[in-house]
């Protein structure tokens, strides 16, 4: 099992809230859009504020297996520091995870087309499909850390991948500082994520919601279909989902 460490990024602090800033500073016009320029200035400096105090406590796994994990782990704890940032000043999980999900489209944006396509044509390279084949056939789970995975062999045309998460990292750090409320809305995070890279993700449920595990279905060629059990997560997605076809439809036209 790769091991885990704390501490890891203290000594990376300097660079990781330069990261964090440069997502603040794409954020800046939908900020003002939305609120004064008094409130954006003193929310973004205080979820720069408690990104920095997250740092230290942020897990880093060893092994190259795990670097998409680690990615993972830091955007979770990127998102926990927006929200407790809105929370300070009354705002509900709802309104701080329409801003972290549209931070999160404008960073994967910035990914280079060429490096998605690439990463892509990796995952669902047929290298990848025997290897996964040949852990589900072995029943292999799988310890990263705080992440425990399972995986499954593709089902006809179901999908293409199947990976199931038994325990999750990014929940386990939500629930130890103070991200209960706002844990399934963090998981949504893949919705971005799959957008993006073109995932074909479906996904029904998670641990954050209450289910025993997360059920991670990933399908070449087809839209991301992730939905919540967690009815104010689901109202949320659709009211995001509603508003970008909106917004995709009025500059279509």
């Amino acid at each position: 099992m790769p091991s885990q460490i704390r501490g890891y990024y203290s000594s990376r602090k300097k660079k990781l809230l330069k990261d964090f800033d440069r997502t603040s500073e794409l954020m800046k016009d939908a900020l003002f859009a939305r609120y004064s320029e008094e409130f954006s200035s003193t929310l973004q400096r205080e979820a720069h504020q408690e990104y920095e105090k997250l740092i230290p406590e942020i897990p880093y796994i060893k092994g190259v297996r795990a670097r998409a994990l680690n990615t993972f782990l830091l955007i979770t704890a990127q998102e926990l520091a927006a929200y407790k940032a809105m929370t300070k000043h009354g705002r509900p999980p709802a309104e701080a995870w329409e801003l972290c999900h549209q931070a999160l489209r404008l960073r994967v944006a910035k990914i280079p087309r060429w490096k998605r396509w690439l990463l892509r044509r990796l995952m669902f390279s047929s290298l990848m499909r025997k290897i996964m084949a040949r852990r589900a056939r072995q029943q292999q789970k799988v310890r990263f850390g705080d992440f425990e995975v399972e995986y499954l062999v593709g089902e006809g045309n179901a999908f293409d991948l199947g990976v199931n998460y038994l325990q999750c990292g990014n929940h386990r750090f939500m629930m130890q500082h103070g991200g209960e409320v706002f844990a399934p809305y963090i998981c949504m995070s893949d919705i971005a994520l799959s957008d993006a890279m073109e995932w074909g993700l479906i996904r029904t449920q998670t641990l954050a919601d209450g289910c025993h595990y997360c059920d991670f279905r990933f399908k070449e060629g087809t839209a991301t279909q992730i939905s919540s059990k967690t009815p104010e997560v689901q109202d949320t997605i659709e009211k995001i989902r509603d508003k970008e076809n909106e917004q995709g439809a009025t500059a279509d036209g």
